[in-house]
């Protein structure tokens, strides 16, 4: 009876890691983001690599109509890139700068 205790924490303790686990890859958090959104990430990264050169972009999250981040530029600007993906693998991207 003693070691059925001692398993059970453990055995909930080890459900609930692989439970926040799946779920963090399911909604692209933390270290999942760029396993889970690795076309997005390719898309997104090569647009800020042509149009802003030293910039760097936020976390990529989803939206009702397709996908955003925040990039900053190297002038410390902020614009919010949202896009979309047609029919044919190609991506739409939309500038929002954020005043």
């Amino acid at each position: 009876m003693d070691k059925k205790k001692k398993i059970s924490p453990l055995l909930t303790v080890a459900a609930s890691l692989a439970a926040a686990g799946v779920y963090n890859y399911v909604k692209g958090n933390g270290i999942f983001n760029k396993s889970r959104f690795k076309n997005e990430h390719d898309a997104v990264s090569r647009y800020v690599d042509s149009h802003y050169p030293n910039g760097f972009y936020s976390p990529i999250t989803v939206t009702d109509k397709g996908w955003m981040t925040v990039i900053t530029t190297n002038e410390n600007k902020k614009i919010v890139l949202s896009l979309t993906k047609l029919e044919n693998n190609v991506y739409v991207f939309n500038e929002t700068p954020i005043e």
